[in-house]
């Protein structure tokens, strides 16, 4: 759980400064660019961040 509330940390700074937020989170991890979607998939699905489109 505290790792996917690191995960949404990373995302956020990288997106507020421009930069790529999945690359980010790779650097800060160090799990491969796969890995690093899935904790980004799943720091989503427990609220951390956003959603990544409006539901319908």
């Amino acid at each position: 759980r505290e790792g996917r509330r690191l995960v949404a940390q990373e995302y956020r700074a990288a997106r507020a400064e421009g930069g790529d937020p999945v690359l980010a989170v790779m650097s800060a991890t160090g799990h491969s660019r796969r890995r690093s979607l899935r904790l980004i998939g799943q720091a989503r699905d427990e609220g951390f961040l956003a959603p990544r489109r409006a539901r319908r």
